[in-house]
């Protein structure tokens, strides 16, 4: 707030005027630059008041640590200042991924605080943060620095692949440009599952074709494609090498699912994130499916041994029905049976009755 100038050129700043108050007389020196001014005298300095009242600016600013969303900064005092009432603290955008507005973020603290955290602030951004000590009346002029937020996970979730044909163990897709509003897209990635039956996969177990062969995983990453090779739609299936991951052949199966993956890289940090589809059964597409010509032998093996079995069946049924009506034309031809002797009948006593005397009636005909 005051100027205290003395030995013809040494200018001092302070708050204060000065223990002491003497007369004007005593500063007779003209200053060196302009003698109609006066720089003292003998022990003694000229004060002037500058009639600023804000604070200085911090002498210096320090960002101490970063998260997606918060930044710590850290400054010191001025070293010229009129009374100090607080700080100010503000972190304006300069670049974002974000695809909305973010406005400028401000923040108060006490006048005995040099450290405060940011917090609410966009993963993946370019802040200027600047502090600037207050009083009562008015804002003093800042120190500032740029502070960058870590990216975060890929947001909004990736969109669904494109199936556009299939060929037996080949499969024509579309992928779609995907959207990341917490940091940049920088690969995209085709994850390949088998027969899952909605039970989705295990993201930590995600590896390439190989390892999952030898996890008995029924899920692979089979591409890993940068954002100018999806221009084009891809061949799933292909048996080439992409960024590492081998493009295997697909199996012959309708139960298939493909879904993408984004993976957002910047500054030696990594974010992925895989799509929430649903399951999809992937049915062939314009072209029947290549069946392999063992399934071809196999399926008509078992045609014909159906066939043999209906004609046997056939055979036999005719050859009962014949047994059956030569059984009962037998039975036609046969003498039906008859008593040659006389019935004898029972008394209730249980003793046989006395014959009577047998009659020759066919001597009595003669």
């Amino acid at each position: 707030k005051y100027a205290l100038i003395g030995n013809e050129s040494t200018c001092f700043c302070g708050n204060e005027p000065g223990q002491y108050k003497l007369g004007t007389e005593v500063c007779n020196t003209p200053c060196p630059k302009n003698e109609t001014q006066k720089c003292g005298g003998d022990n003694a300095a000229s004060v002037y008041d500058t009639e600023v009242t804000a604070p200085g600016p911090p002498t210096s600013i320090e960002i101490r640590n970063v998260t997606e969303t918060t930044i710590r900064v850290k400054w010191t005092a001025p070293q010229a200042f009129t009374r100090i009432t607080g700080y100010l603290i503000k972190a304006n955008i300069i670049e974002t991924y974000a695809d909305f507005a973010l406005i400028p973020l401000e923040w108060q603290v006490s006048n005995d605080t040099n450290e405060s955290e940011l917090p609410n602030l966009q993963p993946g951004s370019m802040y200027n943060i600047s502090v600037a000590a207050t009083n009562f009346e008015e804002e003093g002029p800042s120190i500032s620095t740029k502070a960058e937020t870590i990216i975060g996970t890929p947001d909004p979730s990736p969109p669904d692949i494109e199936i556009k044909e299939r060929h037996g163990d080949q499969m024509l897709v579309h992928i779609p440009e995907a959207k990341n509003v917490n940091g940049p897209v920088s690969m995209y990635r085709i994850v390949v599952s088998i027969e899952l039956y909605q039970q989705g996969f295990i993201t930590e177990n995600l590896g390439n074709f190989t390892f999952a062969d030898e996890q008995d995983l029924p899920y692979y990453i089979t591409a890993e494609l940068a954002p100018d090779e999806i221009k084009n739609d891809f061949i799933i299936g292909d048996e080439h090498t992409y960024n590492g991951f081998f493009n295997a052949k697909l199996p012959l199966t309708n139960d298939i699912e493909v879904s993408l993956g984004v993976v957002s890289q910047k500054n030696h940090v990594r974010k992925i994130r895989y799509a929430e589809s649903t399951k999809k059964i992937i049915l062939n597409i314009n072209e029947p499916e290549v069946v392999s010509p063992m399934v071809v032998g196999l399926g008509a093996a078992i045609a014909i041994g159906v066939v043999l079995l209906l004609i046997g069946v056939g055979i036999l049924i005719v050859l009962r029905k014949r047994i059956h009506m030569v059984r009962l034309q037998r039975g036609s031809q046969s003498m039906p049976l008859s008593l040659s002797e006389p019935c004898v009948e029972i008394e209730n006593s249980g003793f046989l009755q006395d014959e009577d005397e047998r009659v020759d009636y066919y001597g009595n005909l003669k």
